[in-house]
């Protein structure tokens, strides 16, 4: 499982990462409370499956200038 954190734009996050699907890895929602989303993924190796959701996050416009938080649950 891996977790977001981030006080804006959470769900389009959350909708960017249920879109994923590349190199056998996806993500989808587990649970979302306040400013935390957790995630589970079909990734074997947790760490570079945060890596790619982070990277993927990141290329969004909206996200140039948001403070958000990416890792292992």
């Amino acid at each position: 499982m891996i977790f977001v954190n981030s006080a804006l734009y959470l769900d389009k996050m959350v909708a960017v990462l249920e879109a994923y699907d590349q190199d056998g890895v996806t993500f989808k929602l587990q649970s979302k409370q306040g400013m935390r989303a957790t995630f589970a993924t079909t990734g074997t190796d947790l760490d570079a499956a945060a890596k790619a959701a982070k990277a993927e996050i990141k290329k969004q416009s909206w996200a140039s200038a948001i403070l958000f938080q990416v890792g292992v649950a």
